[in-house]
């Protein structure tokens, strides 16, 4: 699962890995919507039962923080502009090493809905979406 996270997380917003199986990988579903929710979606395009294939999608445009701010970098433009690209059906996804309770309420004010998770490393993974 390791091999597919990476190449998911590697792709843009909008890009589409098929995954072909012997089985259906509904356990690799769960997994990615628990360490990644809302990020893709999820679509069969055949259901076995010798083959499976899925078209796995990602809906999310990903800022991690945590480096820019680890060098006493600022990554609120950088934020602020992937939010002003986010479409219809996507997410924002924004990496932190604490909880951006002010960004949360500036991303708010322009009518964003988030959930944040504290991840088990202490971070912070907040999900903005538009209302």
């Amino acid at each position: 699962h390791e091999t597919i996270f990476d190449r998911l997380d590697a792709l843009g917003t909008g890009d589409t890995l098929r995954l072909v199986n012997d089985h259906d990988p509904a356990p690799l579903r769960y997994q990615l919507d628990a360490t990644r929710p809302a990020q893709f979606r999820w679509e069969y395009v055949e259901q076995g039962p010798e083959d499976w294939a899925i078209d796995i999608t990602s809906t999310a445009r990903v800022v991690d923080a945590r480096p820019t701010l680890a060098a006493a970098g600022e990554p609120f433009a950088e934020i602020m502009d992937a939010a002003g690209q986010v479409g219809d059906g996507e997410v924002l996804v924004v990496y932190a090493p604490f909880e951006p309770v002010p960004l949360e309420g500036v991303l708010g004010e322009q009518g964003f809905g988030y959930v944040a998770d504290q991840l088990e490393s202490g971070d912070w993974r907040v999900t903005f979406r538009r209302d």
